[in-house]
């Protein structure tokens, strides 16, 4: 009881410092016992001026700042790493625009083109390899996340180094064959489209460059974690699994 007793005094420390980690503390228990975590406490990338003045600026802010995420951020910082490489940038499955908005403001004063593959129509046919089986996590269908051409031309208005390939990947790579790249996002979800998407930029990239899947971590995406690792077995590089989902691969400046 006394043990209790204490942990709950301390919620209400006279030291401010004190107070705030014994509530982070309770905090990050309770949510813990529904299958939820809280960030670390003092993390300060949600104050980061740069990525703020970029993301609040958007189409795509809501106006609550409770929902500025994470993986957004880590995708502006890596795209930023990314810049000295020599290459353009490349996105494939664009949704709304979001992701491909943060990557062109932060390549919109350089020589580099983004280009954007997508079939706005939503997903692909859903195969043995993308079959999610825990009943908790949501399950896809065919043309799931379907936003037209129009509303993502829209929400990147402005951009004069963005070019759109509309179609159903990987048919329309081949108009791109002779590029270069330094940043690719792979967002398509899906076993096959995320391993063509690979057996394409993989050999385009730059040395150093930064191919990221955002849905390597996913339970909803299996066969995005899948296409990863097979397409990986035997090559130099590591996929690194990051906290957010994200899976990275850093193109190797060494070769056969």
């Amino acid at each position: 009881m006394s043990s209790i007793l204490s942990k709950v005094m301390g919620l209400f420390s006279l030291s401010p410092s004190k107070r705030y980690q014994n509530r982070h503390h309770a905090l990050s228990r309770l949510v813990k016992m529904f299958g939820f975590r809280i960030y670390h406490a003092h993390n300060t990338w949600f104050q980061d001026k740069e990525f703020l003045q970029v993301w609040l600026g958007s189409p795509f802010y809501d106006g609550h700042p409770e929902n500025i995420e994470d993986f957004k951020f880590l995708l502006f910082q890596l795209t930023k790493a990314a810049l000295s490489i020599d290459g353009d940038t490349a996105e494939c499955g664009v949704w709304k625009g979001a992701s491909s908005y943060l990557i062109l403001k932060a390549i919109e004063k350089l020589d580099k083109i983004h280009h954007v593959f997508d079939s706005f129509q939503g997903l692909s046919d859903i195969k043995t390899e993308d079959k999610v089986f825990n009943k908790r996590v949501f399950k896809w269908r065919k043309h799931d996340l379907r936003v037209s051409e129009s509303e993502v031309w829209a929400n990147l208005k402005g951009f004069e180094n963005l070019r759109i390939y509309k179609g159903w990947i990987p048919e329309r790579f081949g108009e791109i064959t002779d590029k270069k790249f330094c940043f690719v996002h792979i967002d398509v979800d899906l076993y096959q489209p995320t391993y063509d998407s690979l057996v394409f930029f993989y050999p385009r990239m730059s040395p150093g460059g930064i191919i990221v899947c955002d849905d390597y971590g996913f339970e909803g995406c299996p066969g995005a974690k899948k296409a990863c690792d097979e397409f990986l077995t035997g090559k130099k590089e590591r996929l690194i699994h990051l906290p957010t989902g994200q899976g990275m691969v850093i193109k190797s400046q060494y070769y056969d």
